[in-house]
């Protein structure tokens, strides 16, 4: 249980400081939605998936896919 909150903070905190670097370079921060999504995604995949931290490292990296992706889809479409 002390490994899983670990992990669920970590990628809070990651996904926290990635929003505010992104903010660095003229973004809009959404650090907390960010974290927030890292923590629904770590509790999602704890009740559902269980199995130990490879599972979770593979379900952040799903959320940051999806994140880029739906950055690059808004960029785009507020560029036209």
């Amino acid at each position: 249980m002390e490994l899983e909150l670990l992990l669920l903070f970590l990628g809070m905190i990651g996904f926290y400081r990635a929003a505010e670097f992104e903010t660095r370079h003229g973004g809009t921060h959404h650090g907390f939605l960010w974290a927030g999504l890292s923590a629904l995604v770590s509790g999602i995949k704890y009740a559902i998936i269980g199995l130990g931290w490879p599972s979770w490292l593979l379900a952040q990296a799903g959320l940051f896919v999806g994140i880029a992706a739906a950055r690059v889809l808004l960029e785009d479409r507020a560029n036209k």
